[in-house]
């Protein structure tokens, strides 16, 4: 099989330190001081180690540094996780290698620095370009600093970036998203990754929503500022790859794309989940219990499932509907009258031997994913 055709091998790495956790944010993130830096990095490393001989096998094709932002670190500790990874796995010819920032700590030196270690595709996390948005969502930067910190990724030398935008915020007019979509497209990033804000359990909004001071926009709205966006980037020449991603040609998140087709990936760090060999397992979540077992040489996983067959075609499924591929069309689903009915009414449609959301079915994605999910369940259960 040649490089070319075979899964995608993946190498992801938790930072979970931020300056101050979003009332929005339901991530494994802390807002511990800088002296644990050293502490976590080395934890890192002993994790790398420990789990290289279950692979991925062979050169890393993607590394991705999320977070948190693990722009707080100094450049030198991010260094020493890069080069233990190149090391151990090595990577292959024009890997895609990821990190995460966020505008109120751009800095040109340090985006410097980033760039001449190796990481290739710098993932702004923007949100928003209005200024009343990023209030109502507790972010620190405005939009100014967006502006600014797009201007030093360039000057550094990123010529592969993404910005990660918010729309469907509380509060936020419609004119503020229409806004963030012209600021956006006017630095010409490679990549588009819009959100839908969802209000996530045990976060501060989820209990202003309980309390009542807090409404999403309703569902129409949300579907309307989606499907303004869809419009808007593909007349500007992006590619709708995937439901929430759009692209530039040839700039897909190649990451991110293994997620979706059943790539290997390794995760290290807090929460870090992982995908080796069929198994799918996940890490400590809370700090002390992460740092403890690592540094005592114990596992950091706190469980691991193998899927059986019928929940892994569920999941190919549902994973694959998520793309502009489609998924292929699992036997026996094309026959059920509800599929059928999901087909006439324009959500979804047949592509010779697989099945794909239509533009329509893509606002309703996580719905039909469950709907279809329980069709195919439906069907195994019959034959």
């Amino acid at each position: 099989m040649t490089q070319a055709a075979r899964p995608n091998r993946g190498l992801y790495v938790h930072l979970p330190f931020c300056p101050q956790v979003c009332p929005y944010c339901s991530f494994a993130v802390t807002t511990a001081r800088p002296r644990l830096h050293r502490r976590y990095i080395a934890a890192l490393g002993a994790e790398l180690s420990a789990r290289r001989p279950a692979g991925p096998e062979g050169p890393l094709d993607t590394v991705y540094f999320g977070g948190g932002t693990p722009t707080l670190l100094e450049p030198a500790l991010l260094a020493q996780v890069l080069e233990q990874a190149r090391d151990l796995f090595g990577f292959a010819p024009g890997a895609e290698i990821t990190v995460e920032a966020n505008p109120e700590g751009a800095d040109a030196a340090r985006f410097t620095a980033l760039r001449a270690l190796g990481f290739n595709r710098l993932s702004l996390g923007i949100q928003s370009f209005a200024d009343q948005s990023l209030r109502l969502l507790g972010r620190r930067h405005t939009g100014a600093q967006a502006e600014s910190a797009i201007a030093l990724a360039r000057s550094a030398g990123f010529d592969n970036l993404n910005l990660d935008l918010i729309f469907a915020v509380p509060g936020a007019s419609a004119e503020d998203w229409g806004h963030t979509l012209d600021r956006a497209l006017a630095h010409g990033p490679e990549h588009l990754s819009t959100y839908a804000l969802t209000i996530e359990a045990e976060t501060p909004f989820a209990k202003r929503e309980r309390q009542g001071q807090l409404v999403p926009p309703a569902e129409e709205e949300q579907a309307g500022a989606y499907e303004g966006a869809v419009s808007r980037l593909q007349a500007a020449g992006f590619e709708h790859y995937e439901v929430s991603n759009f692209a530039r040609p040839g700039r897909r998140s190649r990451h991110n794309w293994g997620y979706w087709h059943g790539g290997e990936y390794l995760g290290v760090g807090l929460a870090a989940h992982s995908f080796l060999g069929g198994r799918r397992s996940w890490n400590q979540r809370r700090m002390r219990d992460y740092l403890s077992t690592v540094e005592a040489g114990i596992s950091p996983e706190a469980g691991g499932e193998v899927l059986d067959p019928v929940a892994a075609r569920g999941e190919a499924l549902w994973l694959g509907l998520r793309t502009s591929e489609g998924a292929l069309l699992p036997p026996g689903l094309a026959q059920r009258e509800r599929f059928r009915a999901l087909v006439a009414a324009g959500y979804l449609e047949l592509r010779g031997a697989r099945v794909g959301l239509t533009r329509r079915g893509f606002v309703l994605a996580d719905a039909l994913s469950v709907e279809l999910m329980e069709l195919v369940e439906g069907v195994e259960l019959q034959r």
